[in-house]
């Protein structure tokens, strides 16, 4: 079974690298609601998925691939400059 780590990322700080190396997301959790700003999660400087703007504190969601979502370079949570609220990412670094 695999070991997640969860980190907890506060979107007014702008962007953040959660890894820096290969990853798989298994989901995330939004703990404040989020401002009227969507959120990007980018491999490198592709996106990879988008939080929607507004989403609800509470909201839980978990990819139903047995293995994640693959980040082939990184994990970097890019929201917008005005962008407020805060999530919890679970993932783990990829070994190739």
């Amino acid at each position: 079974m695999a070991n997640w780590t969860p980190t907890v990322v506060d979107l007014s700080t702008d962007i953040t690298t959660v890894s820096t190396v290969a990853a798989i997301v298994r989901g995330y959790y939004v703990n404040t609601v989020l401002s009227a700003h969507a959120c990007n999660i980018n491999n490198g400087s592709t996106t990879v998925f988008t939080i929607p703007a507004s989403t609800a504190a509470g909201t839980l969601v978990e990819f139903t691939t047995e293995d994640g979502v693959i980040f082939d370079t990184s994990l970097i949570i890019d929201p917008d400059n005005s962008a407020t609220g805060s999530i919890t990412i679970l993932y783990q670094d990829r070994v190739i």
